[in-house]
Parts: C-alpha cells; sequence; structure tokens
C-alpha cells in the first residue's frame, strides 16, 4: 500500500535556505518524528493486547500467568544488574568510606 506524503516526515532544509525557516522545518521534522513514535508504541500496545486477549480466551489464566512470569523476570534482572554494577565500581582505598 503507497504511503502518502502526509506520513513521511519532511526531510531537513538545505543549507541555502533562510535560518528562521530553517529551524521551523527541522522543528516540524522533529515533531512529525516524534508523533510517528508515539504512533508506533501505540500499536504495538493494541497488537500485545490482542495477542494477550486471545490468548487469555484459548487458555484461560493465560494473562495471569504471564503478567506473574514477567514481574519475577524483571526483578532477576533487577538483582543482575545490581550485582554487575557493584562488581564493576571499585573499591575505595583503605581508609575511606
Amino acid at each position: 500500500m503507497p504511503q502518502s506524503k502526509l506520513d513521511e516526515p519532511e526531510p531537513p532544509p538545505l543549507a541555502d535556505e533562510p535560518e528562521s525557516s530553517s529551524v521551523l522545518n527541522f522543528e516540524q521534522w522533529i515533531e512529525a518524528l516524534k508523533s510517528s513514535d508515539r504512533l508506533f508504541y501505540n500499536m504495538m500496545a493494541i497488537e500485545v493486547w490482542s495477542i494477550a486477549k486471545t490468548m487469555d480466551t484459548l487458555f484461560p489464566g493465560f494473562w495471569n500467568r504471564f503478567m506473574t512470569n514477567r514481574r519475577f523476570a524483571l526483578q532477576e534482572f533487577i538483582k543482575q544488574k545490581k550485582a554487575a554494577q557493584s562488581q564493576a565500581m571499585p573499591s575505595p582505598p583503605d581508609g575511606e568510606p
């Protein structure tokens, strides 16, 4: 399906354009990228929700088990990160706190 010109962010202006219009175009371009990024994450959220809803319909309790496993995995990830950071930090010289 061909995309319309409105869906694509406008490229930054050429160097020979006046400064004020280039700043405005650049800000518009950044805002278009931010909007596109928000849309992308919203679409991903809808897809995840639809998969979870389908799985919960096919296997009752799926979502609850999924969230429990996710919480456990996140806690383990945080523990591993803290352990890696504490190992990476040099110990203070003798006599210093």
